[in-house]
């Protein structure tokens, strides 16, 4: 690939991370699409936005947790079974029409969005203790956000982070934190087996990862110096645009 190209995937890797890791979406929301619309076969396209998302997520989650106090324990909990249920959710779309979940599952999140946008706080304050039931909470909380990331196609991080917010009720920060934690182990999976299935494009997927580098370590620097209501509106509007996305996908492959 030609100089050009290059940069511009590692423009792109830049742009994804930094805003994946201000949200805690990981960035596949953007990186996908943007392979998509410069010719990258699908299998292609996510293999290399996986590669680019596994080094976001590690660089980022070190930053954070330089930074924050991550409930590690809670962390342990929700993890295993958000990594489980995604597999599920993808055996499922075999089974059921993906157009017509993906539209569901769109509308749910632009409803969820929207009221996360205008909730007027945003999560709880930081929390001291955990509860025997807060665990019990948290797996159920991971099961679910891995399901229907599974039965989406997206990164956990796009139904996680709201997950965090409503249902453990952590504030902005933490819950991003703890997202890109929770996408760092699925995301290292997924760039194993494409590897083996060599659907990784080396000479995009490198530029990108680079940008990853420097998307990832300035993000989270951006997003801890935001105040929690700020920071919780910019989750609600990018949640908000990749469900659009998505719902508009679905809908024209009705037509």
């Amino acid at each position: 690939m030609d100089i050009v190209s290059q940069v511009l995937y590692a423009a792109l890797g830049v742009a994804a991370s930094l805003l994946g890791s201000m949200a805690g979406l990981g960035g596949g929301f953007l990186m996908v699409p943007s392979l998509y619309y410069l010719g990258f076969p699908p299998p292609n396209a996510v293999a290399v936005s996986k590669f680019m998302v596994g080094v976001n997520s590690v660089v980022s989650s070190f930053r954070y947790y330089r930074r924050l106090r991550i409930p590690l324990k809670l962390y342990a909990v929700v993890a295993p079974p958000m990594i489980a249920t995604a597999y599920i959710g993808a055996y499922l779309t075999v089974v059921i029409p993906r157009s017509h979940l993906t539209l569901i599952i769109a509308v749910i999140l632009i409803a969820g969005s929207v009221r996360l946008f205008f909730k007027q706080r945003g999560g709880g304050e930081e929390r001291r203790a955990w509860s025997a039931i807060d665990y019990v909470v948290a797996f159920l909380g991971g099961g679910l956000a891995g399901l229907v990331a599974g039965l989406s196609g997206l990164g956990g991080g796009i139904v996680a982070v709201p997950v965090f917010l409503y249902i453990l009720g952590l504030d902005p920060h933490t819950a991003v934190a703890l997202s890109m934690m929770c996408i760092m182990p699925s995301a290292i999976a997924s760039i194993v087996r494409h590897s083996i299935d060599g659907t990784i494009i080396w000479g995009a997927a490198i530029p990108a990862a680079v940008g990853a580098l420097i998307g990832g370590w300035i993000g989270p620097h951006i997003a801890l110096k935001t105040p929690r209501e700020t920071l919780r509106k910019f989750i609600a509007l990018l949640i908000l645009a990749a469900s659009l996305r998505m719902a508009v996908e679905s809908v024209l492959k009705f037509l």
